[in-house]
């Protein structure tokens, strides 16, 4: 993943927050009108990070870092026509902001590790017993492990619902979209 790919990525979401506004009979995160990224940062602002969650990022995350950490207003979970309100939830995590739920993101989907690695195994992939998970946006979760050329992104509701979302940081990317996301 490149600069440029990110550049792009970062003005296109920028763009569709400043002209979308909240659908309410849709169900997920939605981002608010006018939301944008925050400036990345410095690689020794990357170490920081990594050292305060105790996890060595890999590349293509430490790319996504550098050009944006976080947005700046928290996202809405709508529940479409179900009558509940919507929601505020963080929107993409920000460091230093969001440290400390960070910390118990990862201490949550820790929580039940057995299961959590046969449930990826199920949909074929082998989470390994090295690999920490390092928390995105929602229930997104980015694999850091041995190999920093490897940035798997998991979608992990819970121990028994997890998938694989993107198998590199710009699928995860062009997946979620994050600008026209419904989950």
């Amino acid at each position: 993943m490149n600069g440029e790919f990110l550049q792009e990525f970062k003005r296109k979401t920028e763009e569709h927050w400043r002209l979308n506004s909240i659908n309410p009979s849709v169900y997920g995160f939605q981002f608010q009108t006018g939301t944008c990224w925050n400036a990345g940062l410095s690689d020794e602002l990357i170490l920081a990070y990594e050292n305060e969650v105790s996890i060595r990022f890999p590349w293509g995350f430490k790319a996504f870092l550098r050009v944006m950490n976080g947005t700046n207003l928290p996202a809405l979970n709508v529940f479409g026509n179900s009558g509940q309100p919507p929601r505020e939830w963080i929107g993409v995590y920000n460091h230093p902001r969001d440290i400390e739920l960070v910390r118990r993101l990862i201490s949550e989907v820790n929580e039940n590790r057995d299961k959590l690695k046969s449930t990826l195994a199920e949909e074929g992939f082998s989470l390994s017993a090295t690999a920490k998970l390092m928390p995105i946006f929602a229930h997104r979760f980015v694999v850091c492990d041995e190999d920093i050329e490897s940035c798997v992104v998991l979608s992990v509701w819970d121990s028994e619902d997890a998938i694989v979302y993107g198998n590199s940081m710009q699928e995860y990317l062009e997946r979620e979209s994050l600008g026209e996301r419904q989950d």
